[in-house]
């Protein structure tokens, strides 16, 4: 009975998500690309992987995101950014999952159907372009992701910011 009413919820929140929030999906191009981004990586683990791949891919890799970055803790932080991930998750297009202190993202199903329709709007080639840099960034764990970005980060920024690394 429990599994019904979970699933009952679930199916209820995509509808919702499909009727209420495809208009949030065709008006914000950060949005776009994020869900492009998080299926192309199937799984990102952990707030700090995901905050600063998309900082590289945005600051390193020139990809169109437009989110407000700010010097935080672990490198480069953006509340919008995380604002996105989490309607993303609670609208059932990301599946967010927590094991101790780390949260795990996966691309839901209907993350890929949207995910592929903002590929076909962005272009082949720059989807390639993206998919590539994606795949590049999967190689690196998230300490030297978050060494890397909070370079970066002080290299482009040093004058606007005072950095609490």
């Amino acid at each position: 009975m429990t599994k019904l009413k979970s699933e009952s919820f679930y199916f209820q929140t995509i509808r919702l998500a499909t009727k209420l929030k495809v208009s949030f999906l065709v008006k914000v191009p950060n949005v776009k690309l994020l869900l492009m981004t998080a299926n192309y990586f199937k799984r990102v683990e952990g707030r700090k992987q995901f905050q600063k791949a998309v900082f590289l891919l945005q600051e390193q890799f020139e990809i169109e995101f437009t989110y407000p970055f700010i010097p935080y803790l672990y490198g480069p932080y953006s509340s919008q950014l995380q604002n996105d991930i989490d309607n993303l998750a609670r609208t059932g297009y990301l599946k967010a999952s927590k094991n101790g202190p780390l949260y795990f993202y996966e691309i839901t199903k209907l993350g890929e159907m949207f995910a592929l329709q903002a590929e076909k709007e962005y272009g082949e080639k720059q989807s390639q372009e993206l998919k590539k840099k994606v795949d590049n960034l999967k190689d690196f764990e998230t300490d030297e992701l978050v060494n890397w970005s909070k370079k970066l980060m002080k290299d482009k920024y040093k004058s606007n910011f005072v950095f609490p690394w």
